[in-house]
């Protein structure tokens, strides 16, 4: 018995050290590794400032549009909406949003009242 407490005692004490030991590699950051982190979060900043999302209600006839506008605007007064022409037809849009997760939110709000409603991602 007190050669199997021995044993048992040398192969914990064996384990702990090889667990107890580190290894340290100190890292060097490379200058153009530093200027290619800097390029991307100004790409990734001008991006975000340039995006933004939108909700299109109608895409066709002037006075459908001017219609579903004037209906819009009665219902949610808060809102931005705007008819945009583009030949040779005219969309209706509504709000202007930066933030994805909010645009869908509010799609979902809007597809009870007008479900044919989707989600637009534009630059300016």
């Amino acid at each position: 018995m007190t050669n199997l407490l021995s044993y048992l005692i040398i192969i914990f004490t064996a384990f702990y050290k090889v667990q107890s030991q580190e290894i340290f590699f100190p890292l060097e950051e490379d200058s153009i590794v530093k200027k290619l982190i800097l390029q991307k979060k100004e790409i990734d900043s001008e991006e975000y400032g340039s995006n933004y999302y939108t909700i299109q209600l109608y895409y066709g006839n002037y006075l459908v549009a001017k219609e579903i506008l004037d209906e819009f605007r009665t219902n949610y007064p808060e809102w931005k909406a705007s008819i945009i022409f583009e030949t040779p037809n005219y969309k209706v849009q509504v709000g202007d949003f930066k933030n994805y997760y909010v645009s869908i939110s509010k799609l979902n709000e809007i597809k009870k009242k007008y479900p044919s409603a989707f989600l637009l991602k534009l630059k300016l």
